[in-house]
């Protein structure tokens, strides 16, 4: 790649998607001792900050991880190749029929043979869903859920990766309660139900990321389950407390799980027990 080449292609505009992807692969650095806590924090706010491509691509440049500038680069290069196969064939079907029409002008006049070439249509590059058991995942939802619905407030939510459940006051009427689905965008099912008066609600902007961060990157150990991956978390009040649990697993189904309040101050941990 030219030098010219890759100056542009540090000058690209960075979406949504990008920073939470280099977000994921922070996450994945502090989870295995890469950077340190402080560089984590530091870090993972200068990328949800970051305006283009080139300004994530430093914050993750010295990791052993493939960034996602070049993941991103390399499905733009073979939409190019094949946009310019398929432009090859209908440039060469007009020549052809070109050299076909300029024959000898006293034979017969037929009508021309039209040929349709079917030129399969460019796949959109589409953006990933996110992975909403990280923190930068978890840090993406809010925001995103805070500019669609211009509030932070819930009654619960589940998160999965690549999808999440949410459980709130239906808008206008507090006495009912609706569900979204989020996979990539929010979903409102069309049934709503009875809600409590007293129903206790839960904050999305009282949850402190950096501090969830380290919970995660430590569940595995924290929890005694070996090679431990995060199933779910969950987010709600229970007897008017706040809090935040976190469930993990392995391939050999040993799980455990832990709550802690939103501002990080642990709750209650119930670690596997061979």
């Amino acid at each position: 790649m030219s030098g010219a080449l890759a100056t542009n292609s540090s000058r690209t505009r960075a979406r949504d998607v990008d920073r939470a992807d280099t977000c994921a692969v922070l996450d994945t650095a502090f989870a295995d001792g890469q950077i340190t806590a402080d560089e984590h924090a530091g870090r993972t706010a200068d990328a949800m900050k970051a305006s283009t491509l080139g300004q994530l691509d430093l914050l993750v440049r010295d990791l052993q991880k493939a960034t996602p500038r070049n993941a991103v680069a390399k499905v733009r290069r073979i939409d190019k190749i094949w946009y310019l196969a398929a432009a090859s064939v209908v440039v060469a079907t007009v020549i052809g029929f070109a050299a076909l029409s300029g024959g000898d002008e006293s034979a017969p006049a037929t009508a021309p043979v039209e040929q349709e070439i079917a030129v399969e249509p460019l796949a959109p590059i589409v953006s990933s869903t996110l992975d909403t058991t990280t923190a930068s995942g978890i840090r993406e939802f809010i925001t995103r859920y805070n500019n669609k619905f211009g509030t932070t407030v819930i009654d619960s939510a589940n998160f999965y990766d690549g999808h999440a459940s949410v459980t709130r006051a239906a808008p206008g009427s507090p006495n009912l309660k609706e569900d979204i689905d989020f996979r990539g965008g929010f979903a409102p099912r069309e049934s709503a139900t009875s809600r409590a008066a007293d129903t206790a609600i839960f904050d999305l902007a009282s949850v402190d990321i950096d501090k969830l961060a380290g919970y995660l990157a430590g569940a595995s150990a924290n929890l005694n389950v070996p090679y431990a991956k995060v199933s779910h978390i969950g987010m709600g009040s229970s007897s008017g407390r706040p809090g935040i649990s976190i469930y993990v697993e392995n391939a050999l189904d040993a799980d455990g799980w832990m709550e802690i309040a939103p501002d990080g101050r642990p709750i209650r941990i119930d670690p596997f027990q061979p």
